[in-house]
């Protein structure tokens, strides 16, 4: 059975509402194939105010022990080194409750024993992207 930890860039533990340069809080969930475990809410002194182009050892050492980072955005310099460092990285809006039961029922959990070393998950809002829900949220796979 597979199991990965997410971390959700949330300030208020329910909505994804952070960019991860200026995220100071990220909320820490395992995931398996039947249900998700609240874990921790973790604290980060924001990395940048506005645009920023390195400095992400910080927010890499916070999140080492996780396999996702969901935000509300993120620059291509900090995914490029998030995905450098084995993260899948994931642009994101949402209910963190709802996000999590669509990865559930996708089978998100499962998914990461295989090797997807090159892919990742964007969470889009436009009409045609979206595949559940008018909740805001829904994935589609974007090879990086």
């Amino acid at each position: 059975m597979g199991k990965l930890r997410a971390a959700f860039a949330s300030s208020n533990n329910a909505y994804i509402d952070e960019h991860f340069g200026s995220a100071q809080y990220f909320q820490i969930y395992d995931i398996d194939e039947k249900e998700a475990e609240y874990i921790e809410e973790r604290r980060i002194n924001p990395l940048c105010k506005g645009h920023c182009e390195g400095g992400f050892e910080a927010a890499y050492d916070l999140l080492k022990d996780t396999d996702a980072i969901f935000v509300l955005r993120i620059g291509e310099s900090a995914a490029g080194y998030m995905i450098q460092h084995g993260k899948r990285v994931f642009e994101a809006h949402g209910f963190i409750e709802n996000i999590v039961k669509e990865l559930i029922g996708d089978g998100f959990a499962k998914d990461s024993d295989t090797d997807n070393d090159n892919e990742n998950v964007v969470l889009a809002s436009s009409d045609e992207d979206q595949l559940a829900g008018d909740e805001g949220h829904a994935y589609r796979k974007e090879a990086v």
